[in-house]
């Protein structure tokens, strides 16, 4: 595959080879040089696929992508190679199977894969990059190519490595919330949401949104279940460099408390309702595979309304569980205003299909306790 399908299609423009060599001038580091010509190409080329003929194995010339500024997964990791050797960086083509995820058989030589990433070697620090994406961050995969055997194509033959995985507490969402309960049943909130690992992956696409497209997504989708929310202001901030997807949002909430005259009642959880439960099987033939595990953490501070008061706060709620656990616990600042903190991990895994019901008990508990409700009391 090396001698026949890549040997002699790495040639570049004297032009675009001077671009670069002047681009990493004076860096000595291999990895940084690899971010500034990656950065170079996401900035110069734009995907398109190749089916037909020898292009399903067999990527464009590094030549003509230079030229036409296009490629398929072949022809921009191919082009990506051709200049990360020119600045003196070492990387392999690399095969796997995208999207569905699934190992290189090693055990048989065949054609294999329906996608093509680099490997750059780092002292048993691999980097990977995927070099279909203009906008992915440098050495960051997501859930399309994480976690998978995968075939790197060197002159000396294949080697079969791992991709890195995203496991469990990785993938990080992180809540910080300030909310101002009003006499009227209405709220407003100062919201700031950290995403991290494939929670990153989730949302990294926002900020290429319009404000109009941002605001229906927040109200349709992700707060779908909070009636009358209005988004006043939001900020996105993009760190490719650390891999971290920050929101900062002004929100109000018409009628969102239920108020009568001795009694005003609202559900304590706002912004990151878990109400996913599990079908029921009467007779579960297969494992249960959690195939994404993850960690997110929610602490919101709780300004009460003018002329009520806390009767009582509710006792702390641990779930264990061999899936991943769930912990609810408040605490009482002064008269006036009270924490919510809540951690809820989930573990991937397979697990025998006898544990499924104990998993779908474990979802609807979580589910369930989502709802809960907090009742103030007037003075």
């Amino acid at each position: 595959m090396h001698n026949e399908l890549l040997k002699g299609r790495d040639v570049v423009s004297e032009t675009t080879k001077a671009k670069v060599l002047d681009l990493v001038k004076g860096i000595d580091n291999p990895i940084e040089k690899a971010k500034l010509v990656y950065h170079f190409v996401q900035n110069k080329t734009r995907y398109i696929s190749v089916q037909v003929g020898i292009g399903g194995w067999e990527p464009i010339a590094a030549l003509d992508v230079d030229k036409v500024g296009y490629g398929d997964c072949k022809g921009l990791s191919n082009y990506t190679k051709a200049l990360l050797d020119i600045v003196g960086v070492t990387s392999y083509y690399t095969i796997v199977y995208a999207q569905q995820k699934r190992d290189i058989d090693k055990g048989f030589s065949s054609m294999q894969g329906n996608h093509i990433i680099l490997n750059i070697p780092n002292n048993g620090n691999d980097i990977w990059l995927e070099c279909t994406s203009q906008t992915i961050p440098f050495g960051f995969l997501g859930d399309f190519t994480d976690d998978r055997n995968v075939l790197v194509v060197t002159p000396e033959g294949g080697v079969i490595k791992r991709t890195p995985a995203y496991k469990n507490e990785t993938n990080l969402q992180e809540i910080n919330a300030k909310i101002q309960l009003k006499q009227n049943g209405s709220l407003t909130a100062s919201l700031i949401r950290v995403s991290k690992g494939l929670q990153y992956d989730d949302k990294s696409y926002y900020d290429r949104n319009t404000e109009e497209e941002l605001i229906k997504k927040y109200k349709s989708s992700v707060w779908s279940y909070n009636n009358n929310l209005e988004i006043e202001n939001v900020n996105l901030v993009n760190d490719k460099e650390n891999v971290v997807f920050k929101e900062d949002l002004k929100i109000n909430i018409n009628n969102y408390a239920t108020v009568n005259e001795q009694e005003y009642l609202f559900r304590v959880n706002i912004f990151n309702q878990e109400s996913f439960v599990p079908k029921r099987y009467r007779s579960r033939k297969l494992p249960l595979k959690i195939k994404r595990g993850y960690k997110d953490v929610d602490e919101y501070e709780f300004q009460l309304p003018k002329g009520y008061v806390l009767s009582i706060l509710p006792s702390e709620k641990i779930l264990t569980t061999n899936f991943g656990t769930y912990k609810v616990n408040f605490t009482k600042i002064n008269d006036t205003t009270f924490k919510y903190h809540k951690t809820i991990i989930i573990k991937e895994g397979v697990y025998p299909k006898e544990e499924y019901k104990n998993y779908r008990s474990f979802r609807r508990s979580i589910a369930k306790y989502e709802n809960l409700r907090i009742a103030l009391i007037k003075k």
